[in-house]
């Protein structure tokens, strides 16, 4: 301080010559009279002008204001230059406020001692505690009453607050650690009344004095009320359940009832926990609305988990789920030829029936009317289309009615055909059908309406190209077909692009892909996972059982509840976390490892905490993670 305030007091080098003389190497430290009285001078020099300035009203006014561990410190500065210092001691209650708490009060002891000179003026204030110039800017329900009350008391004030590094508010550190012992900041203006609590207005009584018998029972909460009570040390220095508060130690509160609050939020004890869960999620809302209506009346930590997981886990909300979200696209291979690989299926139509079947390769349709669906119909349909274009090597179709006769599979084993079908109401397997279908079903419709022969519209289909790509029949046949539209004969003509039909569907099915990209697959499922799946696409979900996993891609059977088997696609099935969430509630041990001895606090004569480590001990944080000690000298 006194190298600080030299270059307003001139000759104080030769006060200061005797003393910087004991600073010298091999010096013997010798305080005679001589030293005391220049000591004494040199504190005379720092407290008479020219180093003290008389105070001027056309100058800006700057208040630097520190805060110890028993005193606080304040120093009027204009133009860097002192005008006044004050410090004072703080009382024993005082003592054990939060560090926060103290660098407020000190702003306040600061400005309510030159309130002749801050008052009516604007006023810069200089504070190495950084988190006091966001304080001032939080709505006032989120912080603790004593903060509430001092925040109150700045608002006659027209304050800005400053941050300034420790090693640069030189004056007002040493004034706070050299505070007057025999005068104490009584703050006679201020009532520390407890707080009432008013979160919730329909509680009841009995149940208020519930919750305080519970946070008094609580282990971890009693660590907290300790150090509500006595003090936040460092973090190193707090008690073991109380490390996990330390983050909020400055909102932290304890009510007349005996609650603990954060700010307006209460902070449950852990035997509440799981019936606070339940009635914010009594009308089982999604994890959103839930973890707002939680985080605007209560707290705890890890409580966005503890929603998040309570609501994934809940039966109902389970049973109603929505579907899962769509995975990414998973192509079928191009065929190398055409009829390679056929898609059949039935579809309906102004109360017909019909039978399509679609060439992989060329798009290329074959539609018949059909009087009955049974086996033996579409066996002699399929003969009479396959003896025309050949014997795919691939049929694929929805495994449903009549595919999955023994009929129509003894006769795909006889016609050496691979019979591939689809999961079960997940049509989207069988897209390139599915998508056939739509268009001729439209075609149809029209051609209704106009009184069209539906074999011109087949043939019409047929023999249209895509931009990309030539005309089914054309892929199919080598050949344009005759339709009713007038042509040179010359393009009816045998001719096969072949090369450039597999390039061109190559960059269809890449182009296809894009519009999968930004989907993320579904995790992959074990046998014997508990599971939710729906029977129907529109039904809501049931339990069941993982029995078998398909060479299919993301095909599973399912065993139900009721012992019926059932094939789904990993799109209806959501796995089950709802058996085992009320045995595992986490309580504070679960913060640390189970082989971590006990850390004993042993407090020492300052009334601070000395935290002693067994040498076995290995603490873990809430993840699981090993923490690893910093070494700090002097204490390994």
């Amino acid at each position: 301080m006194v190298t600080y305030l030299a270059k307003f007091a001139p000759n104080l080098s030769n006060l200061t010559h005797s003393l910087r003389q004991l600073l010298k190497k091999n010096s013997v430290w010798l305080w005679d009279s001589n030293m005391e009285k220049d000591f004494e001078l040199i504190k005379k020099k720092l407290l008479e002008a020219p180093c003290l300035q008389i105070f001027d009203s056309n100058k800006p006014v700057i208040l630097s204001v520190d805060a110890s561990t028993y005193g606080l410190g304040a120093v009027l500065l204009q133009n860097s230059q002192p005008v006044a210092y004050s410090s004072v001691s703080l009382t024993n209650t005082q003592q054990r406020y939060a560090q926060i708490e103290k660098e407020l009060l000190a702003v306040i002891f600061g400005l309510e001692h030159f309130n002749y000179y801050t008052y009516g003026r604007k006023v810069t204030v200089e504070t190495d505690h950084k988190p006091l110039l966001g304080l001032s800017k939080k709505p006032y329900d989120s912080i603790s009453p004593r903060l509430q009350r001092m925040l109150l008391r700045l608002n006659k004030y027209n304050v800005k607050l400053i941050y300034v590094p420790g090693k640069q508010l030189v004056i007002a550190d040493t004034l706070s650690r050299a505070q007057l012992n025999d005068k104490i900041f009584n703050d006679d203006n201020v009532y520390e009344t407890p707080a009432d609590l008013c979160l919730l207005a329909t509680a009841s009584p009995t149940r208020w004095e519930e919750l305080a018998k519970l946070t008094k029972d609580d282990p971890e909460l009693d660590d907290v009320v300790y150090h509500i009570k006595n003090g936040w040390p460092d973090k190193i220095n707090t008690r073991k359940y109380a490390k996990q508060f330390w983050h909020c130690k400055d909102e932290l509160y304890l009510t007349k009832e005996g609650l603990i609050c954060r700010g307006s939020r209460l902070v449950v004890p852990n035997e509440s926990r799981t019936d606070v869960l339940e009635k914010i999620h009594t009308s089982h809302r999604g994890i959103v609305s839930c973890k707002i209506k939680a985080k605007e009346y209560f707290y705890w930590p890890g409580i966005n988990n503890d929603v998040d997981n309570f609501i994934r886990k809940c039966d109902l909300c389970q049973e109603y789920q929505r579907n899962n979200n769509k995975e990414c696209l998973i192509n079928h291979p191009i065929p190398d030829r055409p009829w390679e690989k056929v898609g059949c299926d039935f579809f309906e139509l102004r109360g017909k029936h019909y039978l399509l079947i679609i060439d992989y390769f060329s798009k290329y349709v074959e539609l018949q009317q059909m009087n009955s669906t049974n086996a033996f119909s579409v066996i002699n349909c399929m003969k009479s289309i396959f003896a025309r274009h050949g014997i795919p090597e691939v049929a694929i179709s929805d495994g449903g009615p009549p595919f999955d006769s023994f009929a129509l599979k003894e006769f795909f084993v006889e016609w050496g055909i691979e019979h591939n079908t689809s999961s079960p109401y997940f049509s989207r397997s069988n897209g390139q059908v599915e998508r056939a279908i739509q268009t001729l079903k439209r075609s149809l419709i029209k051609a209704d309406r106009e009184s069209k022969d539906i074999y011109l519209v087949l043939l019409d289909y047929r023999i249209s190209p895509s931009p990309d790509l030539a005309s089914p029949a054309e892929l199919l046949m080598g050949r344009k077909l005759r339709s009713m539209l007038p042509c040179l004969s010359k393009q009816l003509g045998p001719k096969y692009p072949f090369k450039d039909t597999l390039k061109a569907l190559k960059h269809r099915q890449n182009t296809q892909n894009k519009y999968f990209k930004s989907n993320s697959n579904l995790k992959p499922l074990k046998v014997n996972l508990r599971v939710w799946f729906r029977k129907l696409p529109k039904e809501s979900w049931i339990r069941g059982k993982i029995v078998n996993i398909s060479p299919k891609p993301r095909t599973y059977t399912i065993c139900a509840e009721n012992g019926k088997m059932y094939v789904r696609n990993r799109f209806f099935i959501r796995e089950d976390k709802s058996n085992k969430f009320f045995e595992n509630v986490r309580t504070p041990e679960d913060f640390y490892s189970s082989e971590e001895q006990e850390i004993v606090v042993m407090p020492d004569n300052n009334q601070q905490n000395t935290v002693v480590l067994p040498n076995n001990a290995q603490p873990t944080s809430r993840f699981g993670r090993k923490l690893t000690q910093p070494k700090r000298y002097g204490f390994e």
